[in-house]
Order: structure tokens, then C-alpha cells, then sequence
């Protein structure tokens, strides 16, 4: 019987003006280890960020990916036994739910040997989990680019020439999934759409680079932050001292409410600042210092027992 392990990094996507199509890799991951059973349960133990968010069994990102795949071939779903360690926090912006559905699509092609490469992998799991930027940023690691057009996945990595550390902030906000479900507007205005396009490519650059004053300088969103930011308390405040302490540029990670700043150095300081400024706005704030992921998914397979 077979046993896959996948892990998977956390992604950072919707960065800045590249909205729906860059994403970036960052050093915090989950690891989910599928196996094969002599019986036809399905069985699910999560430990870590995130435990009992998804309930048990088919309600699993991970074992719906896994169901979707064996429907794909007209096959009856194995008995299996998930267990996922993840130390992505769900519903953060920080791409665990991408990660969820890609592990499970990986580990589907493995036991039934269907034989996907990676690029039929990475379609199927933007298709089904809706959510390509991060499925492919944590599939590939480091930069990406991507997006759907109908049915097919266009996707590149682009190589890092510099590593980079950043900060992530995610301030505990109850009702915040809630209260973005409306919050982006339907139509923009055109100026801020051409605001966004003439900053993206540098941003790509930038970034690739490790031109950090480059990002400072073009990682601002007129079209989603305008309406995502009034939702997290203390968030102009937090980015405001954040750059106090040194940090060049800050912004929401997907759609939040994690936030990530770029800083050359001062890293441990500009996160307790970060964590103090939502502290004075009364919410609970935890902090990472990662660098950025380029390895992306790893994959081992075994015989078990």
C-alpha cells in the first residue's frame, strides 16, 4: 500500500498591483501525508493552524480534491487515512487552502498512477480549487505569474536573483471573512485600473531583482485594498509604523487580513512594531519572519505497511 507526503509553502499572491496573477512563496508550510487502507473509510486528522475548521472526512479541502480527481476517471474513492500537519493559518491570505487542494490533487494522481505531469497537475488543481495564482505559487515556490483563460492554466516562474526575508502580521479578526465577502466593488474606475498596469511589470522586477526601494515604490493597489483595508482595524496605523521602523513597503497578503512587509533589515523590529500598533487597537496580532520559499512543492512516495 502506498504512502505520499506532500508539503507545500505558504503563498503570497494579490501582491500589491498584480492582482489575480503574481504570487510569491514564503517559508511557512503544510505538510499532508496520505495512506492507503485495507478498508474503504475515509479518515482525517488535522493538527496545527486551522484544526476542526473543515470538520472531519469529505468536508476536507485535501479529500474533496482527492474525491474530484478520482471522479475524473470514473473511480470509486480508497480508503484512506489524511493526516495533515499545517502551519499556514487558513483564511489569512496566506494560500492554505490552495495548498490543501494541490496536495490532494498530487496525491490522487499518485495512488491511481494516472501519470498527470506537473502542468496537467497545476490546471486540474486551479480548476477545481478556483484559485490558480496560489495554486501554482505553491506548487512552483518563489516568483510566479499566472492565470486562467476558459479551462487552461498560462503560468511562469521567474527566477529570484537576491533572497528576501519579510514580515507577515495576522491580526485575529473574527467576522473578517464575513465582511469582505462584498467588498469588492464590481466596476473600477479606469485611472486606477491604469495606475495598477504601469506598476506591475516593474513590481515583477522588483521583485525577480530584490530591489526592495523598487517594491516600496510600486507595490500600492487602487483597485482591491481600497475597500479590504477599512475591514481590519488599525491596518493604515500598523502600515504607518511599520515603515517608521523601516520597513519599505507593507500590504495585505491575498485578500488579507495577513499583511506583509519588505524591509532590508530592522526585521524583529518592525514586526513587534506591527504587533503593538493592532495591540493599541485592541486585536490580537501574531507575526512571522520568513524568507521566501523557491523549492515549492515536495513529494515523497513509500510502501507502508
Amino acid at each position: 500500500m502506498q504512502k505520499i507526503k506532500i508539503t507545500l509553502p505558504a503563498s503570497l499572491t494579490n501582491l500589491g498591483p498584480g492582482l489575480n496573477s503574481l504570487g510569491l512563496a514564503v517559508a511557512l508550510y503544510t505538510t499532508i501525508e496520505v495512506s492507503q487502507r485495507s478498508d474503504d473509510q475515509l479518515l482525517v486528522d488535522t493538527e496545527g493552524e486551522g484544526a476542526g475548521r473543515y470538520g472531519t472526512g469529505l468536508r476536507h479541502p485535501v479529500a474533496l480534491a482527492l474525491m474530484r480527481m478520482f471522479q475524473r476517471q470514473e473511480r470509486a474513492l480508497l480508503g484512506l487515512t489524511i493526516k495533515i500537519a499545517n502551519h499556514i493559518p487558513p483564511g489569512s491570505g496566506l494560500g492554505a487552502e490552495a495548498a490543501f487542494w494541490v496536495a490532494g490533487v498530487i496525491a490522487a494522481n499518485n495512488l491511481m498512477g494516472t501519470g498527470y505531469s506537473r502542468t496537467q497537475l497545476l490546471e486540474i488543481a486551479a480548476q477545481i480549487s478556483g484559485l490558480p495564482s496560489q495554486a501554482v505559487t505553491a506548487m512552483m515556490g518563489g516568483l510566479t505569474a499566472s492565470f486562467l483563460s476558459g479551462d487552461h492554466l498560462i503560468y511562469r516562474t521567474l527566477d529570484l536573483t537576491r533572497s528576501m526575508q519579510l514580515i507577515i502580521a495576522l491580526p485575529e479578526l473574527a467576522s473578517y471573512e464575513t465582511d469582505i465577502a462584498k467588498a469588492r466593488p464590481d466596476r473600477v474606475l479606469l485611472t486606477d485600473a491604469l495606475f495598477n498596469l504601469s506598476r506591475t511589470p516593474l513590481l515583477l522586477e522588483a521583485l525577480r531583482q530584490g530591489d526592495l526601494k523598487l517594491v516600496g515604490q510600486v507595490l500600492e493597489d487602487r483597485l482591491f485594498t481600497p475597500y479590504l483595508k477599512p475591514r481590519i482595524a488599525g491596518y493604515d496605523t500598523a502600515a504607518e509604523i511599520a515603515r517608521r521602523a523601516g520597513a519599505v513597503a507593507v500590504s495585505l497578503a491575498g485578500d488579507g487580513p495577513a499583511l506583509v512587509a519588505f524591509a532590508e533589515s530592522n526585521h524583529k523590529m518592525i514586526a513587534e512594531a506591527i504587533e503593538l500598533a493592532f495591540e493599541n487597537a485592541g486585536i490580537k496580532t501574531r507575526t512571522w519572519i520568513v524568507p521566501v520559499d523557491t523549492q515549492g512543492v515536495v513529494i515523497s512516495v513509500v510502501g507502508s505497511s
